[in-house]
């Protein structure tokens, strides 16, 4: 099957250590993947359903929610098209462990684990591909981690504008780069542990600043090296609370 989707985990194909021609690669796992579409606010699967497919983004992204004690619903994670596979963390388990949903319109690669699994069992190559997949999720996880650990909310917001940056974007210098950031002030307080205000007095801060731009929706990177700067360091020893 000829594969669209470079940034799934299965889609490059090598044969005896020559790469096909890119108009001709062919899918690694093609009997077990359909491609599937969601529109903005749909969900892809729910927390709790029984666990049975894998989903590799081609266009759009994904918010990785988890339901609380009291009922609430919390951003865990965020996904956008890579080699990261949602669902990944439930793979080896019956039901799903958080929920997935498309907070864009999404087009994904459908993939189910079960058959794919079976591939893995038969074909070395496959195998490889999912390590490097959950190798991929580990580093992507440690860097929101590492994101989470900033010491003031400038340089934790800072960091985590630039880690959902797409790497081809992701440059040095003056620059006018437009990221869709498609959540609100209060999920993305939420996602990193802060307050609303401190979000909105932040994001006011780093405009002022010349780092960015913040339309509704969607962010403007204006200087990539001060936003590197406000992620790297805090703001000039500035803690914002």
């Amino acid at each position: 099957m000829s594969c669209s989707n470079r940034h799934c985990p299965f889609f490059k194909f090598e044969a005896d250590g020559a790469k096909i021609a890119d108009d001709a690669i062919a899918c690694v796992v093609n009997d077990c993947t359909h491609v599937v579409e969601f529109d903005h606010g749909e969900v892809l699967f729910m927390q709790g359903q029984p666990s049975s497919n894998l989903f590799a983004l081609n266009e759009g992204m994904v918010k990785i929610c988890s339901n609380t004690a009291d009922g609430r619903e919390q951003i865990v994670g965020l996904s956008s098209p890579s080699n990261l596979l949602v669902g990944l963390q439930s793979l080896n388990e019956d039901r799903y462990a958080y929920t997935a949903v498309a907070a864009t319109p999404v087009r994904a690669c459908r993939i189910n684990h079960h058959a794919m699994l079976a591939k893995v069992r038969n074909d070395g190559g496959v195998a490889v591909r999912l390590i490097e997949a959950i190798n991929a999720q580990l580093a992507h996880s440690r860097a929101l981690m590492e994101v989470m650990g900033h010491r003031c909310a400038a340089s934790k917001i800072a960091a985590f504008i630039l880690l959902m940056t797409p790497k081809s974007t992701n440059g040095n210098g003056t620059c006018n780069c437009q990221v869709e950031m498609p959540f609100s002030r209060v999920e993305m307080a939420g996602l990193l542990g802060l307050s609303e205000e401190t979000v909105c007095r932040s994001m006011a801060m780093m405009k002022r600043m010349g780092a960015v731009n913040a339309p509704r929706g969607r962010i403007e990177i204006r200087d990539w090296d001060r936003l590197h700067a406000i992620a790297d360091e805090c703001c000039g020893g500035q803690i914002i609370n």
